[in-house]
């Protein structure tokens, strides 16, 4: 994929901020039965009555990203190990788990919908596209809104160009560059309220 085209895919886990061990961890979280929405690899997931759904709002606090799912087929009655979790799935025995990179240092590879400038770079926050996934590969359709661009809090914040062939922040490669970010609303760093 080349950043001359768009083709959001979601998050993809990179490394940890700093000199840290990445073990690449993921930790285990529930998924409502019966949930009416997909969840797609590097979709940014939060938490809503204990259970993991998409980010559906640029205010949503993220668990992280999710990199996959359990459940048992209810027709096969057969574990099951997929990519994206299948909208309004139940699993036949227990809840379907979802697999999550919730590391608040975690960094992460994440394309633009548009054209982001070096002075972006550890400056700005963005929120992200809430595009569609893809059944099919089971990649997430998230991506940067370039457009979003402030001081204030958003979701993410880009860290560094993505060093790669036909990746750029300027001509016809920087049109929709890939970009690494962290986590900026992530629940583990905010501020607990009364």
């Amino acid at each position: 994929q080349m950043s001359a085209s768009k083709a959001l895919f979601g998050m993809v886990p990179l490394r940890k901020v700093g000199s840290n061990v990445n073990s690449t961890g993921q930790t285990q979280y529930n998924i409502a039965n019966g949930l009416a929405s997909n969840i797609f690899h590097g979709d940014l997931v939060m938490m809503s009555a204990g259970n993991l759904t998409p980010v559906a709002t640029t205010t949503d606090y993220a668990v992280g990203v999710f990199v996959g799912c359990e459940y048992t087929d209810p027709t096969s009655k057969q574990p099951t190990f997929s990519r994206y979790f299948p909208a309004n799935t139940s699993s036949a025995i227990g809840n379907p788990v979802g697999f999550v990179v919730d590391d608040p240092y975690a960094t992460f590879m994440i394309q633009a919908d548009a054209s982001v400038t070096a002075g972006d770079i550890n400056s700005q926050n963005f929120a992200v596209t809430l595009g569609s996934g893809s059944t099919v590969t089971g990649n997430s359709g998230f991506g940067i809104k370039a457009a979003s661009r402030a001081t204030a809090t958003k979701a993410v914040r880009p860290i560094a160009m993505i060093d790669e062939p036909n990746n750029a922040l300027t001509g016809t490669d920087g049109a929709f560059p890939k970009l690494e970010v962290k986590i900026v609303q992530h629940w583990m760093k905010r501020q607990a309220t009364a």
